[in-house]
Protein backbone atom coordinates (compact mmCIF):
# COMPACT_ATOMS: atom_id res chain seq x y z
CA UNK A 1 0.00 0.00 0.00
CA UNK A 2 2.11 2.84 -1.14
CA UNK A 3 1.03 5.86 -3.20
CA UNK A 4 -1.28 4.82 -5.87
CA UNK A 5 -1.79 1.35 -4.73
CA UNK A 6 -3.73 2.92 -1.45
CA UNK A 7 -7.26 2.66 -1.40
CA UNK A 8 -9.58 6.09 -0.98
CA UNK A 9 -10.54 4.65 2.36
CA UNK A 10 -6.93 4.28 2.91
CA UNK A 11 -5.81 7.07 2.67
CA UNK A 12 -8.78 8.79 3.97
CA UNK A 13 -8.04 6.62 7.38
CA UNK A 14 -4.65 8.07 7.38
CA UNK A 15 -5.11 11.27 6.07
CA UNK A 16 -7.87 11.12 9.91
CA UNK A 17 -4.81 10.80 11.57
CA UNK A 18 -2.61 13.23 10.23
CA UNK A 19 -2.64 15.61 13.02
CA UNK A 20 -3.52 14.03 16.00
CA UNK A 21 -5.02 10.77 16.94
CA UNK A 22 -8.56 8.84 16.62
CA UNK A 23 -10.95 6.46 17.34
CA UNK A 24 -13.61 4.55 15.01
CA UNK A 25 -16.42 7.30 16.01
CA UNK A 26 -13.76 9.77 15.12
CA UNK A 27 -12.57 7.98 11.85
CA UNK A 28 -16.45 6.78 10.71
CA UNK A 29 -17.26 11.16 10.83
CA UNK A 30 -14.22 11.84 9.45
CA UNK A 31 -14.31 9.61 6.35
CA UNK A 32 -17.86 10.69 5.83
CA UNK A 33 -18.22 14.45 5.66
CA UNK A 34 -18.79 17.01 2.65
CA UNK A 35 -16.20 19.24 3.16
CA UNK A 36 -18.03 21.22 0.84
CA UNK A 37 -20.88 22.02 2.63
CA UNK A 38 -18.84 22.51 5.40
CA UNK A 39 -17.83 26.11 3.91
CA UNK A 40 -21.07 27.19 4.60
CA UNK A 41 -21.46 26.51 8.00
CA UNK A 42 -20.57 29.42 9.62
CA UNK A 43 -19.01 29.56 13.53
CA UNK A 44 -22.11 30.59 15.19
CA UNK A 45 -23.96 27.77 13.56
CA UNK A 46 -21.31 25.20 12.71
CA UNK A 47 -22.44 21.92 11.07
CA UNK A 48 -20.78 18.30 9.57
CA UNK A 49 -22.58 17.09 6.97
CA UNK A 50 -22.73 13.13 6.55
CA UNK A 51 -23.24 11.53 3.80
CA UNK A 52 -21.97 7.47 4.44
CA UNK A 53 -19.61 6.78 1.79
CA UNK A 54 -17.67 3.86 4.03
CA UNK A 55 -20.28 1.72 6.02
CA UNK A 56 -19.02 1.73 9.93
CA UNK A 57 -17.86 -2.07 8.46
CA UNK A 58 -15.50 -1.73 6.05
CA UNK A 59 -13.77 1.07 8.52
CA UNK A 60 -13.57 -1.59 11.50
CA UNK A 61 -12.54 -4.29 9.01
CA UNK A 62 -9.91 -1.65 7.12
CA UNK A 63 -8.39 -0.32 10.84
CA UNK A 64 -7.79 -4.02 11.48
CA UNK A 65 -6.31 -4.92 8.47
CA UNK A 66 -3.99 -1.85 8.67
CA UNK A 67 -2.78 -2.43 12.06
CA UNK A 68 -1.81 -5.96 11.11
CA UNK A 69 0.11 -4.74 7.95
CA UNK A 70 1.74 -1.95 10.28
CA UNK A 71 0.21 1.59 8.82
CA UNK A 72 -1.20 2.22 12.36
CA UNK A 73 -0.62 1.48 15.60
CA UNK A 74 -2.78 1.54 19.03
CA UNK A 75 -2.15 4.76 20.75
CA UNK A 76 -4.20 4.56 23.73
CA UNK A 77 -7.51 2.79 25.02
CA UNK A 78 -9.94 3.77 27.27
CA UNK A 79 -10.07 0.90 29.04
CA UNK A 80 -6.60 -0.94 29.68
CA UNK A 81 -8.15 -3.41 31.43
CA UNK A 82 -10.64 -4.27 28.82
CA UNK A 83 -8.58 -3.30 26.03
CA UNK A 84 -4.90 -3.21 26.85
CA UNK A 85 -2.60 -2.48 23.77
CA UNK A 86 -0.37 -5.36 24.34
CA UNK A 87 -0.86 -7.88 23.11
CA UNK A 88 -3.37 -6.12 20.68
CA UNK A 89 -7.07 -7.40 20.93
CA UNK A 90 -8.81 -6.87 17.89
CA UNK A 91 -12.22 -7.85 19.24
CA UNK A 92 -12.43 -4.40 21.14
CA UNK A 93 -10.85 -2.09 18.80
CA UNK A 94 -13.84 0.70 19.61
CA UNK A 95 -11.98 1.34 22.74
CA UNK A 96 -8.37 2.43 20.88
CA UNK A 97 -7.04 5.14 19.75
CA UNK A 98 -4.96 4.97 16.63
CA UNK A 99 -2.08 7.46 14.40
CA UNK A 100 -0.15 6.47 11.56
CA UNK A 101 3.57 4.51 12.34
CA UNK A 102 6.48 5.68 9.96
CA UNK A 103 5.31 3.60 7.00
CA UNK A 104 1.69 4.80 7.51
CA UNK A 105 3.00 8.04 7.00
CA UNK A 106 5.28 7.44 4.55
CA UNK A 107 2.14 5.88 2.14
CA UNK A 108 0.16 8.84 3.39
CA UNK A 109 2.20 11.11 1.59
CA UNK A 110 3.27 9.44 -1.51
CA UNK A 111 -0.80 9.37 -2.44
CA UNK A 112 -1.25 11.84 -5.28
CA UNK A 113 -2.23 14.89 -4.02
CA UNK A 114 -4.79 15.72 -6.56
CA UNK A 115 -6.92 13.22 -4.88
CA UNK A 116 -6.38 15.03 -1.59
CA UNK A 117 -9.83 14.79 0.36
CA UNK A 118 -9.20 18.61 1.15
CA UNK A 119 -8.85 19.77 -2.39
Amino acid sequence: MVGKEMTELQFTLLDGMADDYEDVEQLYLYANRQFAAETEANIQFPRMLIEVRFPLRLIVDEIANMLREGYIEAKCSNDEELAPLSPMNFTVLHHDWWGPTDKGTQAWKAYPSDESLNA
